[in-house]
């Protein structure tokens, strides 16, 4: 069986990255995890990874701007971006699918939708390949 996919958790949250990382990697991802966006920039830039899910609401650099960076390089532009933040308002989650993330996702969160979310946009399915 072939190893799934490599995911980046981006969230200035400890438990948040560490409960994401635990529980995705359980189930096969590899997971890398970034505490800001600078650290998440460097990160998808030096190998980018096969799904972001990226707080908005972060210090220094918010996860709008994290978007909108990674958009514009070659690298990473192509890498889908799952917002997954405590901001539920339906402009919110406009905006977040207006630039560019292909999913939103509101916390506090249920993992088995973050995981099947994750399957569905990387086409996967829960059975596992032969």
């Amino acid at each position: 069986m072939s190893p799934k996919r490599r995911l980046l958790v981006v969230d200035d949250e400890q438990d948040v990255r560490e409960m994401l990382a635990l529980v995705l990697g359980r189930r096969g991802y590899g997971v890398q995890t970034a505490a800001d966006g600078m650290e998440a920039l460097v990160l998808a830039q030096s190998a980018p990874p096969d799904l972001i899910l990226l707080d908005v609401m972060m210090r220094d650099m918010d996860g709008w701007e994290v978007l909108k960076l990674l958009q514009l390089e070659e690298r990473t532009r192509r890498v889908p971006v799952v917002i997954l933040s405590a901001r539920a308002e339906p402009r919110d989650k406009i905006r977040g699918l207006q630039e560019g993330a292909v999913d939103y996702l509101t916390k506090p969160f249920a993992i088995d939708e973050v995981v099947a979310r994750l399957e569905s946009i990387l086409g996967e399915t829960g059975g596992g390949a032969p």
